[in-house]
């Protein structure tokens, strides 16, 4: 078994979806988690100047969705087939370009930039909801398993999706009405953190802002 370590802040945010993939595959993994006041000094050993990075048997590579696919194929949660794998991808991806549109707001809200944090709340976060968050919903009602992709176990597009949701509600100002209007997503939401590979993570992982 390879040995694998993460790096990543001491936040959930990109680094919780791969320490929730180790949980559901079972595997063990070195957790490296650096303080956020800390986290500029610990960027010049990654390939990118970014985190979260992986270390595999001494070879290391960055960018959060990179991770989670290679570890998907490696545990077997990537789906049957590459056809399956490219869809879960492309939820995966939808789901990053839907965070992406509001990146602005959130810089603002979490006070790493300057700016009218309500008015970037209501013009770039309320859009890219309203847009983004029907087509998950879509694809669940087209699922007969529950599952994002109408498989018949989680894959990395439930994973990254669900634990990208949590930490999308964790900063959002109303977090309940979140996914008000999308009841589908919040039984995918249920599902997912009720699986029982997952529950020793969940009761053991500190708690954090976002």
């Amino acid at each position: 078994m390879p040995h694998y370590q993460l790096t990543y802040l001491d936040l959930r945010a990109r680094g919780e979806p791969i320490r929730m993939m180790f949980a559901i595959a079972g595997v063990e993994f070195e957790d490296v988690r650096i303080p956020v006041s800390e986290w500029k000094d610990n960027l010049k050993d990654t390939p990118f100047l970014a985190l979260p990075m992986i270390e595999v048997n001494g070879l290391r590579f960055g960018q959060s969705l990179a991770i989670l696919r290679y570890l998907a194929k490696e545990f077997g949660l990537a789906g049957p087939d590459n056809l399956t794998c490219a869809v879960a991808d492309s939820f995966c991806d939808q789901y990053a370009d839907f965070m992406n549109e509001w990146k602005n707001w959130h810089y603002c809200n979490q006070g790493y930039t300057e700016g009218d944090k309500d008015d970037l709340y209501e013009k770039e976060f309320v859009p890219a909801r309203n847009k983004h968050l029907p087509f998950f919903e879509e694809a669940l009602r087209q699922s007969s398993t529950g599952w994002i992709i109408n498989t018949p176990e989680v894959t990395h597009a439930d994973l990254f999706i669900a634990a990208s949701i949590e930490s999308t509600m964790r900063v959002v100002p109303n977090h309940e009405g979140f996914l008000e209007g999308f009841p589908l997503i919040q039984a995918h939401q249920k599902k997912f953190f009720a699986h029982p590979k997952l529950q020793k993570h969940l009761a053991e992982r500190p708690p954090v802002h976002y």
